[in-house]
């Protein structure tokens, strides 16, 4: 990992390790173009232990706040739907870039989504250059197009 204090970092919530693994390999590419730092956790509980740093992500340097996250909804222990709930909770997350990035199409799930804050529903593809073309507009417009809050951006 390189160092997270000099540029954005993205949190990529996702318990199904292959499509993980899909995801890392687009990010790979990405980052040709885009310079962030990704860091995985493997469940909605995980999410808030890092975005409150709790237990292992106690440490400000192993857990800045990520400029974007990336949520899955299915997942084990804690949700994403309910991830977004706590995040809205706590006045330094609730404004966090958040786009559900998910295999459900469940219509509840994406009215769901954008009342609790999420800025974006995106469904994830299973062919590899389908997800690369998502998550490559994805970063465009979130770190080349829009004017982001200052705790986004590099420090």
């Amino acid at each position: 990992m390189t160092d997270t204090s000099k540029q954005p970092v993205v949190l990529i919530v996702e318990d199904d390790a292959d499509d993980f693994f899909f995801i890392s390999r687009v990010l790979e590419n990405i980052k040709s173009k885009f310079k962030f730092d990704a860091i995985w956790v493997k469940d909605g509980l995980e999410a808030m232990d890092y975005l409150l740093r709790r237990g292992k992500w106690e440490n400000p340097e192993k857990s800045p706040l990520p400029s974007l996250v990336l949520l899955d909804i299915n997942m084990p222990k804690k949700n994403g739907l309910e991830v977004l709930k706590e995040m809205n909770e706590h006045e330094n997350l609730k404004n966090l870039i958040t786009i559900i990035f998910t295999s459900s199409r469940n219509e509840l799930n994406v009215v769901l989504s954008y009342e609790l804050g999420a800025n974006s529903y995106i469904y994830k593809s299973s062919e590899i250059d389908k997800l690369g073309k998502k998550l490559e507009l994805l970063f465009s417009y979130w770190f080349g197009i829009v004017e982001l809050p200052s705790h986004t951006k590099e420090n």
